[in-house]
């Protein structure tokens, strides 16, 4: 993952494919999703626009960068960041896990706390992975010293 040379045009290539998924992922199924949920969980994130355009944006910022440092040290940053942010964004439009639905006067409260965390932990597990994973790179790229020096 580090150390390797990318060539810049696949990096360029990367993130308008990046680009793209993400304003699809992030911003328009999201977007059309919230406004077809808005009748029956009107007290969802998810259902507000500005809250939307918001994490899509900072998601979309942040995944397109990492595409373009891919394989720089710079790069850490911006996957732990977009790994955090998704994570923020998965517990925020669940309410952190108890979804409160209404329809026709009658309101019904879901509690899937335990899936929510479930569902997070892989992102929270990519924000450490990418620094760890640094460090291993960099440790492995330092030279070997003798544990038992010749005397000289």
């Amino acid at each position: 993952m580090f150390g390797q040379k990318i060539s810049t045009r696949r990096r360029i290539l990367k993130a308008s494919w990046v680009l793209m998924l993400n304003l699809l992922l992030w911003i328009i199924v999201p977007y059309y999703a919230g406004m077809f949920l808005s009748k029956w969980i009107p007290s969802s994130p998810i259902t507000i626009p500005a809250f939307v355009y918001e994490f899509g944006i900072v998601l979309t910022i942040l995944d397109v960068a990492a595409a373009l440092t891919q394989g720089m040290a710079v790069s850490v940053p911006f996957i732990s960041g977009a790994a955090l942010v998704s994570a923020l964004y998965l517990w925020m439009i669940t309410n952190g896990g108890n979804l409160a639905v209404s329809a026709q006067g009658t309101s019904i409260v879901l509690g899937f706390q335990l899936l929510v965390y479930l569902l997070i932990v892989p992102s929270l597990w990519a924000a450490v992975k990418a620094p760890l994973s640094y460090l291993v790179h960099r440790r492995n790229m330092q030279p070997e010293v003798p544990s038992n020096p010749a005397p000289a």
